[in-house]
């Protein structure tokens, strides 16, 4: 394993100097916006309807990631829902008006084509699926043709566990490919596990902010993403040499049951049923949830402030009640960055 990760070491540092020799543009640091940014990810189905969205959410909303219309193949084939994209793009535009709000849109890859029920083979198939997309030359040149005819700000990539290290390699060297086709006319976003980071220094050049999914994780009581939990694992980022200045801190507006079943409960179902600590109790399914409630929130958002990261990621934008109610997750975000 040691010489695998030794060549593959010395296979990027080749790939750094034959992108210099032949004047890849590095994207320079200093183009990252000195905002502290509220990042959410906005699923396009559901927000067909505008009554889904609210106006005033959007003077603490810095930045939409526009989720689950955009796909590519393993040939580099790119598909969109444009019925449903571009009514939400409409809704949006109603409702941001003239604010400074940046739009990146996320396009998802291929899924994996095993047939096994081990969670590490299926991310390695996954990983090949996407290896043969990453080495396609049409993948970016696709991508870069819906950027610009929507006129987005940026590309969102969701790519959550390159397990093996051909993918890494892949992955990584299709971000500098793509990073320097980009330029400085758009952004490039990706999606980051505390736990898989393996990214090249090189790559981490051309990423103008990495997403740390910070939930899905539990205490010994089985709470889901505790403040303690996730500031404990936030450190391992440090040992990655990934500058927190590109970094937002993931926020979950929903709740996970504390046997970690496979259950996504949304704060804005639930938010008037929570005992005083926080947990809710399903006993159709005879399963206890808890939440990030608004003082949870706050004590995150705070802690990314303090730690130096970009700003704070919600995962996702409806489930949570609109920030003009004082209950709202959002609005904790805005009065703790105020």
């Amino acid at each position: 394993m040691l010489f695998i990760k030794s060549i593959i070491a010395f296979m990027t540092a080749v790939v750094s100097l034959i992108t210099g020799f032949f004047g890849v543009d590095m994207k320079p640091e200093d183009n990252i916006d000195s905002r502290f940014r509220v990042k959410s990810y906005v699923i396009c189905d559901r927000i067909q309807d505008p009554a889904a969205l609210h106006s005033e959410d959007f003077d603490i909303i810095t930045d939409v990631i526009l989720f689950g219309v955009a796909t590519f193949d393993n040939k580099g084939n790119v598909t969109v829902d444009r019925k449903t994209l571009e009514t939400a793009l409409e809704n949006l535009d109603t409702v941001i008006g003239d604010r400074d709000i940046d739009i990146t849109l996320n396009f998802l890859g291929p899924g994996s084509t095993s047939d096994s029920s081990d969670w590490y083979e299926q991310m390695e198939s996954l990983g090949k699926e996407h290896n043969k997309a990453f080495r396609s030359l049409k993948l970016k040149k696709n991508i870069i043709e819906v950027l610009e005819e929507y006129d987005f700000d940026g590309v969102h990539f969701d790519y959550e566990y390159p397990t093996t290290n051909s993918a890494w390699f892949a992955y990584n060297n299709f971000l500098v490919s793509l990073g320097s086709m980009l330029g400085d006319d758009y952004t490039l976003n990706v999606a980051a596990s505390d736990w898989c980071l393996e990214y090249t220094q090189l790559a981490v050049q051309f990423v103008d902010s990495f997403e740390l999914m910070m939930y899905d994780v539990y205490d010994e009581e089985g709470k889901h993403a505790t403040f303690e939990t996730v500031a404990a694992r936030s450190q391992w980022i440090k040992d990655k040499n990934i500058p927190l200045e590109k970094v937002t801190f993931g926020l979950p507006f929903y709740a996970r049951p504390t046997d970690g079943d496979g259950y996504w409960y949304d704060y804005v179902s639930y938010a008037d049923k929570l005992d005083e600590n926080g947990f809710y109790v399903d006993e159709s399914i005879d399963k206890t949830f808890w939440f990030n409630t608004p003082d949870v929130i706050a004590q995150k958002t705070q802690f990314a402030v303090d730690e130096g990261y970009a700003g704070v990621m919600i995962w996702h934008y409806t489930c949570d009640l609109p920030s003009t109610d004082e209950a709202s997750l959002l609005k904790a975000i805005g009065d703790t960055i105020k």
